[in-house]
């Protein structure tokens, strides 16, 4: 298997929600160890956007990524992360973890570029399936409270390519929801939205699958889907149009790398 197929699973599968960097995640290796790797590409999305456009529009999204000895790393989703315990089959550490800006509202105060104190640990199960999760915090003083995210994944090699296949939940407290998610009381009075503040709890459930197909030594070309379900309070919050997003994209990546 092409030892960049890793490395373009790092970056399409970060675009998909609820997805933690294979960085973190202790699957199966399907390359030789390398001193360091820096990762450089982009493609279109839907549904996912870094600067609060349109999540309904296809949107360009760079990506880059660097790690060395998959220990300390640097990426556009997951920021600078430490697997402070990293072995074969498990893999803890901590991020300082970018929270993305929301999309512009007329009337509204929305949540701009932060970042998120992180946590988290995944372990590798029987059949190359790693289940783990994360908890963050908001320390950028946006009010943006906690989330957290848990999550189940498998991967294979296959004739065509490296596969990824996961479930995921996600949740927070009520300061992250209605950061988010809420209308107080003063945006309802100067716009058409109802007057909305919600609980804490889990507010998304869903499901993704990428494929990520090697072209030569270093390049790669990656397709990924992935639905997701709102729930919990989440569900009602007025600024959404459906209780449901879907997400879909073509990636591209180029490798370079070290011994």
């Amino acid at each position: 298997m092409h030892r960049h197929l890793v490395a373009l699973a790092f970056a399409a599968g970060t675009l998909m929600a609820g997805s933690a960097m294979a960085q973190s995640q202790p699957y199966e290796s399907v390359e030789e160890p390398k001193t360091w790797k820096v990762d450089v590409g982009g493609g279109f999305v839907r549904g996912f956007s870094a600067t609060g456009d349109s999540s309904k529009d296809v949107n360009w999204t760079f990506w880059g990524s660097a790690s060395y000895r998959d220990i300390v790393y640097a990426n556009g989703l997951d920021g600078i992360g430490w697997n402070a315990i990293k072995t074969d089959d498990f893999r803890a550490g901590v991020q300082l973890r970018p929270r993305f800006a929301a999309g512009d509202i007329e009337g509204f105060d929305r949540p701009e570029l932060g970042g998120d104190a992180t946590v988290y640990a995944f372990k590798r199960l029987p059949g190359n399936v790693v289940v783990g999760g994360r908890l963050s915090q908001d320390v950028t003083g946006d009010d943006a409270g906690m989330v957290w995210n848990v999550q189940a994944g498998h991967q294979r090699v296959t004739p065509v390519g490296l596969l990824q296949l996961m479930g995921y939940a996600r949740g927070g407290d009520s300061d992250r929801l209605n950061r988010y998610f809420g209308v107080t009381a003063e945006e309802a009075a100067r716009t058409d939205y109802a007057a909305f503040q919600g609980d804490g709890g889990i507010s998304a459930a869903g499901a993704s699958a990428f494929l990520a197909v090697p072209i030569g030594d270093r390049y790669g070309v990656g397709a990924f889907v992935n639905y997701e379900q709102y729930l919990g309070d989440t569900r009602n919050s007025p600024l959404l149009e459906d209780d449901y997003t879907w997400r879909a994209g073509l990636i591209g990546v180029v490798r370079f790398n070290g011994m």
